[in-house]
């Protein structure tokens, strides 16, 4: 004996699942031997056809309820006249794997001529499904927007014109400007349980610009997290965050939104009055400047010169071997919290160069010590004790937030209004939850 089996679809009137009010055969197929892991499935082409077929019938029941919910009477106040049917309108629309024509009845006032909406786009906003809008909005912020395009064809087994890498553009950066309309009212959202400790940090990225004025701008992204929310993993080699709430932004407005952005996810992670703050930035002042801005909301406030910062731009200077191992012993004070020692010996390796290169660059680091001297640490101390002195954990995000696709690419330019709604769906995506919760308001937002 062989066996055989079906697909249907059966619409049914819910008080009585029995009587079935309408029936269409979806797939007929035989069950055969499989002879490799090839012939094992149904395969994605008949998957994708199967979907579709069932997508067209749910499709048109929705659309003989909008049909049947019509008001007749004209909407115009000064017409007395009733709306009646008047053919049919095809209308395209799409979801995440199929595309679909859509037949919509239109209706229309004999008396002013009134028509009412007759087309997917009239009466939804738009012509794509609210899940694939989500999709391309995710893969936009976080692929170049041909690789999102080639992404789609891939797993939807053709290229389909929704899909081209400028639709994708579109939807991105509408998505994301309805991100920040979203933000600009979270202050009053509810504040999560007090933390007795937060640690922020606060970080920036030069990124090429397409202004012909400038050579780049700068991003500032921040990540905000509890203590306990760092894991070591099975191996205890590698730590992570189970929860974080992440901040960013591009734009030229003294740092208002940016900052803004910042309590708010500092406000998710549980900024109170009683919360102390362990704040770790790469030095520059304008990451000063929010931590300065978070300060007033919390009980007390620990700020750290980060050491990833400080071994990067002492990684980055390069050096003949007669200074190399004086140098060595300037990062061996600084690893002790020692600033001034390390300043004495900055300021004795400055006169023993010779190259002015050289000299330029060690006083450019003795000044950045200098700068944030109040903020150097035992990091030694800190290490032996547990606590926070690095942001190392913190900066797979920041890469993930700013540097993925806008660092590194020479032929890569940005304008502020451009890269700043992408910034705002990273963040999202990179914040326990947010994306979660936001992308069905920011859709709906974005279409009106």
């Amino acid at each position: 004996m062989s066996k055989c089996y079906r697909v249907i679809f059966q619409t049914y009137d819910d008080s009585n699942p029995s009587d079935v009010i309408n029936e269409e055969l979806i797939l007929d197929s035989r069950i055969t031997l499989p002879t490799n892991c090839l012939d094992f499935t149904i395969g994605i082409k008949t998957q994708l056809s199967m979907v579709a077929r069932i997508q067209n019938n749910v499709l048109n029941e929705k659309l003989a309820l909008l049909s049947e919910a019509q008001d007749r009477h004209c909407p115009d106040s000064n017409c007395t006249g009733k709306l009646v049917k008047c053919g049919k309108q095809k209308s395209p629309f799409h979801d995440v794997f199929t595309d679909h024509i859509v037949v919509m009845q239109r209706f229309k006032c004999n008396l002013c001529g009134h028509e009412s909406p007759s087309t997917a786009k009239m009466i939804m906003g738009t012509i794509q499904s609210g899940e694939l809008q989500k999709i391309q909005s995710e893969l936009g912020a976080t692929h170049t927007y041909r690789e999102a395009e080639e992404l789609f064809s891939l797993f939807s087994g053709s290229s389909r014109t929704i899909n081209n890498h400028d639709r994708i553009n579109q939807i991105t950066e509408s998505i994301g400007s309805s991100m920040i309309e979203l933000s600009k009212h979270e202050q009053e959202v509810a504040v999560a349980e007090e933390a007795s400790e937060l640690i922020l940090n606060v970080d920036g990225g030069h990124i090429k610009t397409t202004d012909p004025n400038a050579r780049s701008m700068e991003a500032l992204a921040s990540v905000i997290y509890r203590p306990e929310a760092i894991k070591a993993n099975n191996k205890e080699t590698r730590n992570y965050l189970t929860s974080k709430n992440c901040a960013a932004s591009i734009l030229d407005d003294n740092q208002e939104q940016f900052v803004s952005s910042t309590i708010v996810a500092a406000l998710k992670q549980g900024l109170g009055p009683n919360t102390h703050v362990t704040a770790l930035c790469d030095g520059a002042q304008n990451c000063w400047n929010v931590v300065d801005a978070i300060r007033p909301l919390a009980g007390s406030m620990t700020c750290i010169l980060d050491w990833f910062h400080i071994s990067m731009k002492m990684k980055n200077i390069a050096l003949p071997d007669l200074l190399k191992s004086k140098f060595l012993r300037i990062k061996w004070h600084l690893w002790r919290g020692n600033a001034e020692r390390a300043l004495l010996r900055l300021s004795q390796l400055a006169k023993e160069a010779i190259a002015d290169k050289i000299v330029d660059k060690i006083n450019k680091f003795a000044t950045y010590i200098t700068n944030n001297q109040d903020r150097i640490v035992d990091y030694r101390h800190r290490k032996n004790m547990g606590l926070v002195f690095t942001s190392n954990l913190a900066e797979s995000t920041v890469e993930s937030l700013i540097n993925r696709r806008c660092k590194g690419q020479q032929h890569m330019r940005w304008s502020r209004d451009g890269l700043n709604p992408l910034l705002q769906i990273r963040a999202a995506l990179n914040s326990k939850g947010e994306w979660e919760n936001k992308w069905r308001t920011a859709i709906l937002n974005a279409r009106q």
